[in-house]
């Protein structure tokens, strides 16, 4: 079996390593579809959190002013959040506990682009500074550069798009090795809703059955390049 072989068998194996089911409560819901373009969706993400910080800020009374409007890459975003930080724990502040994970979950977000910034590049990068990076770049020129990614980084992305600033109330993940792991908000889980629970349930069992129908799948392909 050749490097290139070896190199597609590892990636498939390692994406299906794990199953993970969310699912969020969401104030408001609209019929817009997620943009098409990475470069948008990364755009949209980043007024998302802007917009979410301004709110946690506000409902927690914290008294620092940050300019949203400055706010232009994710490297501004984790900038200020680094230091609203500093400023709580100088303080000893602790957020509400739904508006700390949407913190460490946007922190999370900013970390991972910066950590891929060599990985990803460009294929078209107009009137930007040569030093530009996904994590550097002005994201409101968004239509002036096109990113060149693998698929696993486009899907996290959107992966994240899709969990956005919402609330996860419940989330259950499936190892390959058979460990299964189920987390409820605590405030969900004193008040659960039938609904929500059948519809957790209904969504866990549709996807396992989609995730061992991609390892049959993976399986016949791997035996098929082996033989």
């Amino acid at each position: 079996m050749n490097t290139q072989n070896k190199f597609v068998i590892s990636k498939l194996l390692d994406d299906l390593t794990h199953l993970e089911i969310n699912t969020i409560i969401k104030k408001g819901m609209t019929s817009a579809p997620q943009p098409e373009e990475i470069e948008e969706v990364l755009y949209v993400l980043l007024s998302n959190y802007k917009e979410k910080l301004k709110v946690i800020i506000k409902r927690n009374e914290l008294d620092k002013n940050i300019d949203e409007d400055k706010i232009h890459s994710y490297a501004d975003l984790y900038d200020n959040l680094d230091l609203l930080n500093k400023f709580m724990d100088q303080n000893q502040i602790r957020l509400d506990e739904v508006d700390y994970i949407l913190f460490l979950r946007m922190k999370s977000f900013c970390n991972y682009l910066r950590s891929r910034q060599k990985q990803i590049g460009f294929l078209k990068r107009n009137n930007l500074k040569p030093e530009d990076t996904v994590y550097t770049i002005n994201l409101t020129s968004f239509e002036n550069f096109k990113l060149k990614m693998n698929s696993r980084d486009r899907v996290m992305i959107k992966r994240l798009y899709d969990l956005g600033t919402e609330r996860i109330v419940m989330q259950t993940r499936f190892g390959i090795d058979g460990d299964v792991v189920t987390r409820i908000e605590e405030n969900f889980a004193n008040k659960p809703k039938t609904v929500v629970l059948d519809l957790h349930d209904r969504h866990t069992n549709l996807s396992v059955k989609y995730w061992q129908s991609l390892v049959n799948i993976v399986k016949s392909i791997v035996s098929d390049i082996i033989t």
